[in-house]
């Protein structure tokens, strides 16, 4: 499946990496690429995650960090997108709610006909 992150979730690495950077700029780049290649598992194995707390979602949590990549599974369009990257102590749901209603709204533009 191909992996395609939301604006949201690009926001989010680029919060988590800001945020360590401050203090440890090499420890940021380590805890971003950990990140990132926890996620392309996901292009592989889709489900490994489990189903996520807001309804239709799913949530890997990135494994030795405290982070939770949370993701849709598109099998229409072969197509996991990732919504939102966020850390395990925050609840997900009021954060992802409006990336979803961005996302789904600009899928329906992008497929109308010109």
């Amino acid at each position: 499946m191909k992996l395609v992150f939301d604006e949201r979730a690009l926001t989010d690495i680029e919060t988590i990496f800001d945020w360590i950077a401050k203090d440890n700029p090499a420890a940021a780049k380590a805890v971003i690429a950990r990140i990132f290649a926890s996620i392309e598992h996901l292009a592989k194995f889709p489900q490994m995650g489990h189903a996520g707390r807001d309804l239709g979602t799913h949530e890997w949590v990135v494994p030795r960090l405290p982070y939770i990549a949370v993701y849709e599974i598109h099998a229409d369009t072969d197509e996991i997108i990732v919504i939102g990257v966020v850390h395990g102590a925050i609840e997900t749901a009021d954060l992802i709610r409006p990336a979803r209603a961005r996302w789904r709204a600009g899928r329906r533009a992008a497929n109308r006909p010109a």
